[in-house]
């Protein structure tokens, strides 16, 4: 177990560079060992598919947001008005569980610990809903449970996503303040139910400081592990890649748009 984590403070950002950011710090923890909590915001609003998401499956036509492919699985989301967490770190630096579905469980009881800070009382999807209505995928994120997703009054608060490289281990969450309902189903396919099934801080809670919102976030992460956060910035090396990553990667449609399609050049492109 890692006492001390370094904390990230970002701003708003694009998808690009929020996106870039996070893999740097998956690609870099093998060689740095620096296990890191980063906080963060999206501007311009900006529409991230999963790993294995087909865009044209997914999104309609003619919409107005960015797209961005994150590295991690899971449905889309349209990140707007929201907080979003990621950590990078190996398995020792939290005493993981070994299989993938129990990190989950582990990662997230900081959300846990987040909403009942906020006066809200948050469960895990499996323990609120029969097993028929977990597990089931649709387009949009908080659309669809997970196991470990976070329901209050029935109604799923956010998402996460997870990516492993042997025992390195990186996860992503969003936490939404405020969901555009009207904007949601315009971009993205089969939102029908989304109103029944998901929910925002906004709709629990009314509006809501996003600064207190970011810190009593980074205070959970640290009250449930028992580790110290030190706030830093990302150093040298992370921004060089994260810098190769938004040129080469994030900002190609061959990455956020064609991965694993031959509709642009008939024939497969490479998972990266």
């Amino acid at each position: 177990m890692n006492n001390q984590w370094r904390l990230i403070l970002d701003d708003d950002n694009n998808g690009y560079y929020n996106m870039a950011v996070d893999e740097a710090l998956f690609l870099r923890y093998p060689t740095q060992k620096i296990p890191t909590l980063r906080i963060y915001g999206w501007h311009p609003a900006c529409v991230s598919l999963g790993y294995n998401q087909v865009f044209k499956t997914v999104l309609k036509k003619n919409h107005p947001f960015d797209v961005v492919r994150r590295i991690t699985g899971g449905a889309s989301i349209l990140h707007c008005k929201e907080i979003t967490y990621s950590l990078a770190c190996s398995a020792a630096d939290l005493d993981l569980p070994v299989k993938v579905k129990d990190s989950y469980g582990t990662i997230c009881s900081f959300l846990l610990e987040f909403y009942a800070a906020l006066g809200l009382k948050a469960g895990f999807a499996k323990d609120i809903f029969n097993d028929a209505l977990v597990g089931r995928y649709g387009n949009f994120c908080f659309s669809h449970r997970e196991h470990y997703d976070l329901v209050v009054d029935n109604k799923k608060i956010g998402g996460n996503a997870q990516r492993r490289n042997r025992d390195v281990i990186f996860q992503h969450g969003s936490i939404p303040l405020m969901i555009d309902y009207d904007a949601v189903e315009s971009v993205i396919n089969d939102t029908v139910t989304l109103r029944e099934k998901a929910a925002s801080l906004e709709d629990m809670l009314g509006q809501q400081d996003i600064f207190l919102l970011r810190e009593k976030l980074a205070e959970s992460f640290a009250k449930t592990f028992k580790v110290k956060l030190v706030e830093s910035v990302l150093n040298f090396s992370e921004e060089l890649l994260a810098k190769n990553l938004i040129k080469n990667k994030y900002q190609t449609d061959e990455w956020n748009l064609y991965k694993n399609t031959t509709e642009k050049y008939g024939y497969p492109l490479l998972s990266a």
